[in-house]
């Protein structure tokens, strides 16, 4: 007989989950119980929301070398020429 590594309820020697609490024994030998399995869920998910929030305040600032200096002239410099030209073309 051997004991649960959670709750330390006796389990048969062959055994691979334990009734009492839930955990199992995985192929690599770890005990893994509900609650680790749960955790490990939640931290992989908080990992995934901060790695989201991390990307989307990098796009909200603004990339001088986007605006200026990039092989098309940028973005900037196409946006005011466009302004320039309907403004000339609403005044006109």
């Amino acid at each position: 007989m051997k004991q649960c590594p959670a709750c330390h309820a006796e389990l048969s020697d062959e055994a691979v989950a334990c009734p009492n609490c839930g955990g199992s024994y995985r192929p690599d030998g770890r005990f893994v119980t509900p609650w680790d399995a749960e955790m490990d869920r939640l931290a992989a998910e908080r990992e995934r929301k901060l790695d989201g929030a991390e990307a989307f305040g990098r796009l909200g600032r603004p990339h001088t070398t986007l605006f200026l200096e990039s092989k098309s002239g940028g973005c900037l410099p196409t946006a005011l020429a466009l302004i320039t030209i309907t403004t000339a073309l609403v005044l006109w």
